[in-house]
């Protein structure tokens, strides 16, 4: 059937173009394989500490499937976990795939995940994601398919946009002084952990890339610190946000203080615990506003960000 689609197309071809343009057309029908391009947008943050776009250098894995399916695109093994290195080139980024991926007439999907881990190769859908105990060393896990409105990949159509997205919460912390305390005070470290012998903070898991979904590890609650390299002087104004990435909870705390945040002010250690059923999604900033006052942290003040920019909606919102 395909054949005789494409022989009736070559004789409409010919039949209403000249003698040279018939040859671009035959040369055009005749290739029915084409290298896959991609395009990267990623949805984030404006942050320093978080990527903002990829740079040389930058690798990404890709899973690529059948559209109709979900099976192995091409039944080809090597599609279960492409490299795409980022190279600039005339100030874009441009990407290489080892091994360059070949589409044919059939649609595909191309799923793919941030940052590239070589050694998954038996089931790319679920890579692993750790929260490291050193807060600057956690790595922005993301995951990404096509744009909206992408049209069917293929031969034809060889390009894809991916758009890639945040897999871990974002919290962030802002402290001030009571207008009445006097003394200086310095923000020295925060720690995002679970109350002694806790679960609801988990460090490790998997993450499926076509969902962005993380299924956690068991036993694995270690907290999570930023030593930050210059102390952050505190004053009547709200300093700066002090952010943390950390895997999205699994359900909604069943009781205030299962998650704790610790800040040395001074070298004195002053908890904050996180209150009961607060939950932390995927691609979310939460930024909790606090007061130091005396001996203790008092919340002013609770707002959860969409992570993703430029979704044309009023992403932010108060849940205080």
């Amino acid at each position: 059937m395909r054949n005789l689609l494409l022989f009736i197309t070559l004789i409409s071809c010919l039949a209403g173009c000249s003698h040279e343009s018939n040859f671009v057309a035959i040369e055009s029908i005749s290739a029915k394989e084409k290298p896959l391009k991609i395009i990267t947008r990623i949805l984030t943050t404006k942050s320093a500490n978080f990527v903002q776009e990829f740079k040389e250098g930058s690798e990404i894995g890709l899973l690529i499937t059948r559209e109709d399916d979900g099976g192995l695109y091409d039944e080809d093994s090597d599609y279960i976990n492409v490299k795409a290195q980022a190279n600039l080139i005339s100030n874009k980024i441009s990407w290489q795939q080892t091994p360059e991926v070949t589409l044919n007439f059939d649609p595909a999907i191309v799923y793919a995940y941030y940052p590239y881990q070589s050694q998954m190769r038996l089931s790319t859908a679920s890579i692993p994601v750790k929260i490291s105990p050193d807060a600057t060393q956690t790595r922005d896990y993301m995951y990404g398919t096509h744009a909206l409105g992408q049209k069917a990949l293929n031969s034809i159509s060889p390009m894809v946009l991916l758009n890639m997205e945040h897999a871990l919460s974002l919290i962030s912390f802002q402290i001030n002084l009571e207008k009445t305390e006097e003394g200086s005070y310095e923000l020295d470290a925060v720690q995002l952990g679970n109350k002694a012998g806790g679960t609801a903070l988990i460090c490790k898991g998997m993450m499926d890339i076509r969902t962005g979904q993380i299924t956690g590890t068991a036993c694995c609650s270690v907290a999570t610190r930023l030593n930050l390299e210059e102390p952050v002087t505190l004053t009547k104004e709200f300093c700066d946000p002090q952010q943390i990435m950390v895997i999205p909870t699994r359900s909604a705390l069943m009781a205030e203080g299962d998650i704790e945040a610790l800040f040395t002010i001074n070298g004195t250690s002053y908890k904050y615990k996180i209150p009961a059923k607060t939950v932390w999604e995927k691609g979310y900033k939460y930024l909790y506003k606090l007061t130091l006052s005396g001996e203790a942290l008092t919340l002013k003040e609770v707002s959860v960000t969409d992570w993703m920019q430029g979704n044309g909606e009023d992403a932010t919102s108060s849940i205080m």
